[in-house]
């Protein structure tokens, strides 16, 4: 007996955070509608998919926001109480403001718990093998609760992986901006004639490493940050530059939610700088989204 998993898109030396794992139900049709199990209704065609996005979701609470709704960020509303009035056995029995409590608190732990994969309904390979991002078989079943631990365990290790590569992108970036300090180059400013990729480049393989990588001492961490607003003097949006410097300077372990806005602040400030204002507003947009 194998394990079956093979991936059918997406290249296996770069994940690209975005998952969806299906996995084949041998059971008879007419056999599958006449089950009591709450599953057998999400199989389609004998498919049983589940997504993840890992790319914009990083966390439980990433999960609930994008997904469900739900703010724990806010003062605790009707949602997350109608949500658990609507489950199913001991969920439907928790209090809400405790779980939120509970979440809340969760602070170093939050790394440890999985971001959850959601079943979505396919009807085909074909439109399985349309979507963005990786997708992976996990089987054929017969039996549809090993179906389900199946399709459920292949996105935890590959969020597992997905991590770690960015964690991997990030610590590159950090090697080849001590190399560039090393050299000692005096920094350009924003206002020299530069195209949209080269000023991208300058912010993500120089200025913000060099932060990144002396954010925890804070003498060094002035000098980059000066460094940086130096090179930024002639951008007219100033709080995207203020808030690249309140991500990097957070006490907290930065997350990938964090690397990912520093990401879309410098595409917003590369568009803004080339004139490129229509992709600088959608980017602003995604920025919006990914804070609240």
């Amino acid at each position: 007996m194998t394990l079956e998993l093979q991936q059918k898109k997406g290249d296996p030396g770069h994940l690209d955070g975005r998952v969806t794992v299906y996995a084949k139900i041998d059971i008879d049709p007419s056999d599958l509608m006449s089950m009591k199990h709450p599953i057998a209704s999400m199989v389609h065609n004998g498919l049983l998919v589940v997504q993840g996005n890992f790319m914009e979701q990083t966390s439980l609470k990433d999960f609930l926001k994008s997904e469900m709704g739900i703010s724990l960020n806010e003062e605790i509303g009707d949602g997350l109480a109608d949500m658990l009035e609507k489950m199913n056995g001991i969920e439907s029995a928790l209090d809400p403001q405790k779980l939120k409590d509970r979440l809340e608190n969760m602070g170093d732990l939050e790394e440890f718990i999985p971001t959850p994969a959601k079943i979505v309904p396919f009807h085909s390979e074909i439109e399985i093998y349309s979507q963005q991002g990786d997708v992976f078989f996990a089987g054929t079943f017969r039996n549809i609760g090993n179906a389900v631990l199946s399709i459920n365990a292949v996105p935890i290790i590959y969020q597992a992986r997905y991590r770690e590569q960015e964690l991997v992108k990030v610590h590159n970036e950090i090697e080849t901006l001590i190399s560039q300090i090393e050299k000692s180059e005096p920094p350009q400013s924003i206002n020299t004639p530069q195209t949209e990729e080269q000023i991208d480049e300058k912010l993500m393989k120089e200025f913000i490493p060099n932060m990144l990588y002396c954010r925890k001492e804070p003498n060094t961490f002035k000098g980059a940050v000066l460094q940086f607003r130096n090179f930024m003097s002639g951008y007219q949006f100033k709080d995207d530059v203020d808030e690249i410097v309140k991500i990097i300077g957070e006490e907290e372990e930065l997350t990938q939610k964090h690397f990912r806005l520093l990401e879309l602040y410098v595409k917003k400030i590369a568009a803004v700088k080339s004139e490129n204002f229509s992709a600088a507003e959608n980017l602003n947009r995604e920025i919006a989204g990914l804070r609240l």
